[in-house]
């Protein structure tokens, strides 16, 4: 969780479960860390859990 952490602020995206693909920047996490916040382009705060999470991509560079 750490690692993941020093990206905070920057765009991200994030691919569920169903192939779709959500762009944002890195907001935080939930604490038990079961999730991911993000800020969509619409100044939105959004929710993505681990559970649907398929792979966050950072800066074009692929982590998971």
């Amino acid at each position: 969780m750490n690692s993941l952490m020093r990206f905070r602020g920057q765009p991200i995206e994030i691919r569920d479960g169903f192939g779709r693909v959500h762009r944002g920047i890195m907001d935080g996490f939930d604490p038990p860390g079961r999730g991911v916040f993000i800020r969509d382009g619409f100044g939105r705060r959004r929710f993505f859990s681990f559970f649907f999470i398929v792979a966050i991509s950072f800066r074009g560079r692929r982590i998971f």
